[in-house]
């Protein structure tokens, strides 16, 4: 999210246009892997479970072809293009195989409306917390070299052969969460029509798209706001780093809105919180460096709200279609959550691609880092982190406001799910 796009076109120097449609291109192959591999693994039988075979078998590649994201071959500009649409799809489907997995055994973990929101805050500060951590490597590493493609790839290799770990110790702890359900017996056409046709989750994945993508958006434009608008290019991992820090430090704040005014209006005041914080960034001169350190903090809450509070609510429209199905299917709902995720980044890289070429982005040469830019450009930096993110957040917050699922019709499906579980254990022994 942070570097990705800058990585493609200030560091190994593709056109911010074909950029785009590298990004673009991946995202869409995200279209099939995301929902596919989330129905199959509602219907894998294997000695190690549902879920966590997608572990095992996901987590070696998914290094590997972390890795190759950073590494820049001798290619001409087509070459590259075909390059790293290529390796980046590869480790799209090793991250989607990961993730679902990972993911689909949350609310397995427990049922409790508000310690979801919790268990949830927990994953997300170390999830939050990884990305912070291999920003300070990054930051650090600059400091021993200044040569940028040697830095990236010293990056893209260490936390490759990181990430790899991770996926074996859920694992081996996660045992008993993962064979506690029957597997689904819902043919594909008839799962995918139904996951859609629940309201509450559409409302969720509409909202969660458009606050996702914002985050997406800011995550990636931080840097170029920094180096070309603030002009303090050797500042530019610090504002990341203040972003998202504040972000690991409001995850507690997100889990207690949560269970204090209910999961829609925690999320309704942390992206309205987030909005007036990005006006104040859009207004700022060039030379308010220290005050846009102070937005970029300013900036965690919000993050953290997009990043805990759809994840928490995610568990509960899983019970909602067990109560009138009597299946669960969190392959499904999880897989078609990530592509969302995945859709949303993919959408604000290729349109902030677009707009950087529009705008007459100059990319640096061979031997230039910080190319001037145009004002138009400039201005496209400002208004993208600005007016356009807001806009992003604004659509999230009617779908928050109508979401139908509540503390209390949460406990109601509960309820119903035990009673019918009941009858069928009282039928199965009188049968």
């Amino acid at each position: 999210m942070f570097f990705q796009l800058y990585f493609l076109t200030d560091v190994a120097r593709l056109n911010p246009a074909t950029v785009g449609w590298v990004l673009g291109i991946t995202r869409l192959w995200d279209a099939f892997n995301d929902p596919l591999i989330g129905l199959i693994s509602d219907r894998i039988r294997s000695r190690f479970g549902r879920r966590r075979a997608l572990l095992v078998y996901g987590s070696v590649p998914l290094g590997v072809f972390f890795a190759l994201c950073w590494m820049i071959p001798p290619f001409s500009q087509l070459g590259l293009a075909v390059y790293y649409t290529l390796i980046i799809i590869a480790f799209d489907t090793a991250f989607t195989i990961v993730h679902v997995g990972y993911n689909a055994l949350t609310p397995t973990m427990t049922y409790d409306y508000d310690e979801r929101s919790s268990l949830n805050g927990y994953r997300m500060v170390f999830s939050l917390g990884g990305t912070l951590a291999a920003i300070v490597f990054a930051t650090v590493l600059a400091s021993f070299t200044s040569h940028e493609t040697l830095r990236f790839a010293i990056v893209g290799i260490t936390l490759g052969v990181v990430v790899i770990v991770p996926p074996w110790i859920v694992f081996q702890v996660a045992s008993k969460s993962d064979n506690s359900h029957s597997i689904s017996k819902m043919s594909l056409r008839t799962a995918l029509q139904t996951t859609f046709s629940n309201r509450a989750f559409v409302m969720l994945m509409c909202m969660y798209l458009m606050c996702w993508t914002a985050t997406s958006v800011i995550a990636a434009m931080l840097i170029y706001f920094a180096s070309y608008y603030l002009e303090v290019p050797e500042q530019a991992n610090y504002f990341v780093l203040v972003a998202e820090g504040a972000a690991v430090m409001s995850v507690p704040l997100c889990v207690w809105l949560a269970s204090r005014w209910d999961k829609p209006k925690a999320f309704v005041a942390g992206i309205g919180f987030w909005c007036v914080v990005l006006i104040a960034f859009f207004a700022l001169p060039k030379t308010a460096v220290s005050v846009a350190y102070i937005c970029a903090f300013l900036c965690g809450p919000g993050i953290a709200t997009a990043a805990v509070i759809p994840w928490s609510m995610l568990p509960d429209v899983i019970e909602e279609e067990q109560q009138r199905t009597g299946e669960r299917r969190e392959g499904a709902y999880y897989a078609f959550a990530s592509f969302f995720q995945k859709l949303g980044t993919g959408i604000a890289l290729w349109g902030i691609g677009m707009a950087l070429a529009a705008s007459g982005y100059v990319t640096p040469g061979v031997e230039e880092q910080f190319p001037i830019q145009p004002d138009s450009a400039l201005n496209t930096i400002r208004f993208i982190v600005g007016p356009g993110t807001i806009v992003l957040l604004l659509i999230s917050l009617p779908f928050a406001w109508q979401y139908p699922i509540s503390r209390e019709s949460h406990t109601r499906s509960l309820e119903e799910i035990r009673r019918l579980n009941n009858q069928n254990q009282v039928g199965s022994v009188n049968g």
